[in-house]
């Protein structure tokens, strides 16, 4: 759903308790009987997203080619000047595929230029990963993973606290047309025009 091919290599920058990273490769997290690199026969790569740590990315960018790049929101304008100071082309515009994490923290605007940049909403007081559709602008909410009680999401897989939905629409699966069906939120302050 968010345009990355089997066999990508996918990079992501975030903190290294957080589900998008732990949940990357069972040889980051042997309990797993499978990642995100298994299931889609590629390579996962880990990046620090701290202030210290981000300054060694653009180095390992040219050293490696990057299919994905999953950063959180809050770290995009830190990797930005990293960039610029290392001469690289500003991040929006470079060839690989970046997607942009969105949490549940106070919707202000996105970092600029990154309309054209897929999104998953991250929530990780209750493990929701919801990545946005090309085709309805919303986020889905996997059929089967995660089930929708009035403005609460629960996670069906893991014992962990609701989530009530404060800034945003919750609607039924036959929201989108893209043949799934799943639940789809439409967060305030995201609306692309979709």
């Amino acid at each position: 759903m968010l345009g990355v091919a089997d066999g990508a290599t996918i990079a992501v920058q975030d903190f290294g308790s957080s589900p998008l990273s732990f949940l990357g490769s069972r040889l980051l997290m042997p309990w797993l009987d499978s990642g995100v690199a298994e299931r889609m026969g590629g390579r996962f790569v880990c990046l620090d997203a701290s202030t210290e740590r981000i300054t060694l990315t653009p180095a390992l960018m040219t050293q490696l080619a990057i299919d994905a790049l999953v950063i959180r929101r809050d770290v995009v304008e830190l990797l930005e000047v990293e960039l610029r100071k290392k001469g690289f082309a500003d991040l929006a515009h470079r060839a690989m595929k970046t997607i942009v994490v969105l949490g549940d923290e106070p919707h202000g605007a996105d970092p600029a230029g990154s309309q054209a940049w897929a999104r998953l909403l991250h929530v990780e007081s209750a493990l929701i990963l919801a990545p946005e559709c090309a085709r309805c602008g919303c986020f889905h909410l996997r059929d089967g993973v995660y089930q929708v009680m009035g403005r609460q999401i629960h996670n069906l897989r893991l014992a962990v606290p609701p989530y009530e939905l404060y800034n945003g629409a919750i609607f039924p699966p036959s929201r989108c047309d893209s043949k799934n069906r799943d639940w789809c939120i439409r967060v305030s302050g995201r609306d692309r025009g979709n």
